[in-house]
């Protein structure tokens, strides 16, 4: 039997699903070298609260993560989350049996049922056996806007690949853009050997946070000129070296159907859309495609663009963290943040009091094509409340064109269109009253006169 290690991170949120996924793992006892569960101290101290002992999986080792610290503020909640997972994950490992595959669970993964989850082992028990895919990390599903960005609530690993992310340093992972600090990107550029290259430290969600949605904009042209094609074409290779989507490994072992019937049940998390590998190269190939189609000529090339990018991405988390006097008070930054940069200053003025004058200048930017998360919630707000129809609707419309797959900022719209039409009704209420008061007193006045 292929040797397996299960290990278990995180909080209890459900005990009665915690308590689902020990009885799979108890049910499963047999084929595993070892079991772990490490999470905080405080998580470990609470456990016989949460299950009795009795019905824990037999050897079940739990591992002291210890406690987790932010410092004073972190304002991407990717690096928060990654910090946690960080922590557990390597913890945990080092309680594991290096020569067995890791399959790592989060405490709130739901199993379904102990039959299901014994039909998910075997599954993989069977994956792992075939010569072709004994060295392969699975993933049951991909996001196509950044690279490395592949389901993490479920790792499935080889040996080779659990040593490589055992050895994951922060110090290594801080190389890189302060944006691709999510949690999928450093788990799994780690675990394929991710080089230092511009493709990786490159912020490929920016211009959705800007706006532009699947757009290139200056950032991606002034980064990687001419060679985004073959960048794309470099991370396809490592990518389809070390890994494979859990559907096609079952294709291959001829267990297609028992895979189709697992995540039927919602046994395999499955948020993002991308669930094969053909799909997942033919949507990078064809974004390359789509770059160089658009490509301008005569890109600048010659500028610092990292170091202006950490510029912004500084003014950006101090927007997060709340300094707004700092960022209001912070000076532009170069191409081709220079917008981007002026809308959390906008944002911040405004939020500080600026009144019609700090809104102005957010319409400005707005009418010359800003279209920044940020800058757009707050000048639907405002708008909204000053009851300005006509400039809510065309930003609310341009804004919903950016960002019409955001549920934030669509129930956004939705509420401060409600709230516009409170105001100008309050207001019509209040221009009608004045009307009536204006014709009693001159009402009066005549009544008054000397006949």
């Amino acid at each position: 039997m292929m040797p397996l290690n299960i290990l278990v991170t995180g909080q209890v949120r459900d005990p009665v699903v915690f308590g689902r996924l020990m009885a799979g793992i108890r049910a499963v006892g047999s084929k595993l070298a070892t079991v772990v569960y490490s999470s905080w101290s405080d998580e470990l101290a609470r456990l016989p609260t949460v299950i009795d002992a009795s019905n824990l999986p037999e050897g079940l080792r739990c591992v002291d993560a210890g406690s987790p610290y932010y410092g004073a503020t972190i304002g991407n909640r990717d690096v928060a989350s990654f910090v946690a997972q960080h922590r557990q994950i390597l913890t945990g490992l080092a309680a594991t049996d290096p020569d067995a595959h890791v399959i790592r669970l989060r405490a709130d993964y739901d199993c379904v049922s102990v039959e299901h989850f014994e039909r998910f082992i075997d599954l993989l028990s069977s994956i792992w056996k075939d010569l072709t895919l004994v060295d392969r990390a699975l993933v049951c599903g991909a996001d196509d806007v950044s690279p490395f960005f592949f389901e993490d609530r479920v790792l499935l690993l080889p040996p080779q690949h659990a040593v490589r992310l055992s050895k994951l340093k922060l110090d290594d992972a801080y190389r890189f853009d302060y944006f691709n600090l999510f949690p999928e990107f450093q788990i799994y550029a780690s675990i394929l050997g991710a080089k230092d290259t511009q493709f990786s430290r490159h912020d490929h969600r920016y211009r959705q946070r800007a706006g532009f949605g699947e757009t290139f904009c200056d950032y991606d042209f002034m980064a990687f000129g001419p060679h985004y094609e073959d960048q794309v074409r470099l991370y396809l290779a490592t990518v389809t070296k070390e890994l494979t989507f859990l559907s096609d490994a079952a294709d291959i072992v001829g267990l297609r159907a028992e895979y189709d019937a697992l995540e039927e049940c919602k046994l395999l998390p499955r948020n993002f859309r991308i669930g094969g590998m053909r799909e997942y190269c033919r949507t990078w190939l064809a974004r390359g495609e789509a770059y160089s189609s658009i490509l301008p000529s005569g890109v600048a090339s010659d500028v610092d663009l990292e170091a202006r990018k950490r510029l912004y991405n500084n003014l950006y988390l101090n927007y997060f963290s709340g300094h707004s006097a700092l960022v209001a008070s912070a000076p532009s930054i170069d191409a081709p943040f220079t917008d981007a940069a002026a809308e959390l200053v906008g944002v911040s003025k405004l939020l500080l009091g600026g009144g019609d004058e700090a809104l102005d200048e957010l319409q400005r930017l707005f009418d010359r094509g800003a279209r920044g998360f940020e800058m757009c919630f707050y000048l639907i707000r405002a708008l909204a409340e000053r009851g300005d129809l006509v400039e809510f609707n065309k930003v609310a419309d341009r804004t919903m064109e950016a960002f019409a797959n955001i549920d934030r900022m669509t129930s956004h719209v939705e509420s401060s269109r409600s709230l516009v039409s409170r105001r100008r009704k309050a207001a019509g209420r209040g221009e009608k009253s004045k009307v009536q008061a204006e014709t009693r007193s001159t009402a009066k006045m005549v009544k008054e006169l000397p006949s």
